[in-house]
This record gives C-alpha cells, sequence and structure tokens, in this order.
C-alpha cells in the first residue's frame, strides 16, 4: 500500500502567497512614499502663494503711499506759488492808491513877443506872437485842476514890469488891477471869473491882454477854449469900458 505525501503543496501556497503579499506591501510602501513627498510640496505651493499676496500688498501700499504723497506735495507748493502774485499784486495795489498824486510846481504862462519872433503864437491884433513861458508855483495841482490855472494867472497878474526880463517879451497886463474869484472847467472849456479893470495901454494893448489871458488858461486846463469874466461879463465887453 502506497501513500502520496501532500503536506509540500501547503508549504508552497503559503510561500506563494507571503511573497505576493511583500510585493503588495512594498508597492503599497512605494506609493505612501510619494504621497508623503506630495504633501510637501503643497505646502511650499502655498507659501507662495500667501508670499504672493503680501508682495502686492506691499507693492500696493507703496503705490498708494507715493499717490498719497505726490498730491500732499503739490497741494502744499501750489499755494506759496499762487499766493506771490496776489501778494505782490495786492503791494503794488496799496502803493498806488497810498501815493498822492504830484502837485505841479510850475505853470505855463504867455508873454507878448515881437512880430516875426520864432515859436510863436499869432494872434489877432497888430502882428505881435505870444511865447511860452514856464514860472514856478506852489501849492497847484497837475494840469487840468482849477488850481493851476489860477496859480498861472496870478503869476501874470504879479509881473508889474512892461519888460519881462532881459529875454525882450511884455507883458500886457503889467498895469491891470485883477483878481482871480475862480475858475470852472466843464468838458472842453475852462471859464475864468476874474474881478477888478483891466488896463490897456493902446488899441493894440487890447487883443494882447485877451491873447495872453485866454492862452494861459487853456495851456493849464488842459482845454481848447477859453472864457474870461471880468465882474461876470466878457472879458471883450469889460475891454471896451476900460478907464
Amino acid at each position: 500500500m502506497s501513500h502520496r505525501r501532500t503536506a509540500p503543496r501547503p508549504l508552497l501556497a503559503t510561500g506563494a502567497l507571503t511573497a505576493v503579499l511583500a510585493l503588495a506591501l512594498t508597492s503599497c510602501g512605494l506609493g505612501g512614499g510619494e504621497a508623503t513627498e506630495s504633501p510637501s510640496t503643497t505646502p511650499s505651493a502655498s507659501e507662495s502663494a500667501s508670499a504672493s499676496p503680501s508682495a502686492s500688498a506691499s507693492g500696493s501700499a507703496s503705490a498708494s503711499e507715493s499717490a498719497s504723497s505726490s498730491p500732499s506735495q503739490s497741494a502744499s507748493t501750489s499755494p506759496s506759488a499762487s499766493t506771490s502774485p496776489s501778494a505782490s499784486a495786492s503791494g503794488s495795489a496799496s502803493a498806488s492808491a497810498s501815493e498822492p498824486a504830484a502837485a505841479a510846481s510850475e505853470a505855463t504862462v504867455y508873454w507878448v513877443g515881437a512880430a516875426g519872433q520864432s515859436g510863436g503864437i499869432e494872434f489877432p491884433g497888430c502882428g505881435e506872437v505870444l511865447i511860452e513861458d514856464e514860472v514856478p508855483v506852489s501849492a497847484a495841482g497837475a494840469v487840468g485842476d482849477p488850481s493851476l490855472v489860477k496859480a498861472a494867472l496870478q503869476s501874470l497878474f504879479a509881473e508889474r514890469n512892461f519888460d519881462v526880463g532881459s529875454s525882450g517879451l511884455m507883458n500886457a497886463l503889467y498895469q491891470s488891477e485883477l483878481t482871480v474869484q475862480d475858475v470852472t472847467i466843464q468838458g472842453d472849456t475852462v471859464t475864468v471869473n476874474l474881478s477888478g479893470q483891466p488896463m490897456s495901454a493902446g488899441t493894440c494893448a487890447d487883443p494882447q491882454i485877451i491873447a495872453q489871458l485866454e492862452n494861459t488858461a487853456i495851456a493849464n486846463a488842459g482845454t481848447y477854449t477859453a472864457e474870461i469874466l471880468v465882474n461876470g461879463e466878457p472879458i471883450q465887453d469889460a475891454m471896451s469900458q476900460k478907464g
């Protein structure tokens, strides 16, 4: 009677199963290794992501700081530039407003010159001409001010000599007793009111007196025409009644 030995087969099966399990465990170990390495790279990505917002935040913060500082600088410098012209304008305006108009130190008068004298103004008479002259005055306004007209006429009346210095000029008013009452300037006409009595040396002196008075008044009033009144009537009528 023969017997078969069957014990080795289970051992082979057990050994094969052990090998399979070992291989599976090995493969699982390898997969587990890769799985453990993958999470290590994930935090680095998250770290880069978290670093990226901080960098952009710092960049935007620096940009906002530069943007906020730029307007503040322009705002601080702009008013100083704008205040300089206004200060100079207000200073010039106050200076011009505080400066009074300069008073005239001289007035224009007219004397009578010989016929044919160069630079003279012709007038109806006996051929003589009027010669312009400047005389010193005080407390008188500028041209166009009645006070300057009055000062100029008073200079004529103050000259009591027929010959004016050594210039060869003459004063036809040297005998007249006249005083300026008031002067009015309206438009292109100056009106002078005189009191007293004009005195003439002869027929040729009448137009000389009128020409001296009218042209002296016009030059200092800055007008085109003059009306001379003596005791309320025109100078022409007053001359006809002279003594």
